[in-house]
């Protein structure tokens, strides 16, 4: 099947495909930490505020 070189080619790809393809996974790995984040964050601020809510007369 790899005579005509159609499955190497497929298999190794190009360094403009490798760079792509790493800059995607950057950025995936970015929004995932953001996303994470911030999420962290909002459950804090529910918790605080429901905290304030509580002991506020």
């Amino acid at each position: 099947m790899a005579e005509h070189g159609g499955t190497v080619f497929v298999s190794t790809p190009s360094q403009r495909q490798k760079r792509m393809r790493s800059r995607i996974m950057a950025l995936v790995v970015i929004a995932a930490v953001g996303a994470s984040a911030g999420m962290v964050q909002a459950f804090n601020d529910r918790d605080r505020a429901a905290a304030a809510n509580m002991w506020t007369p």
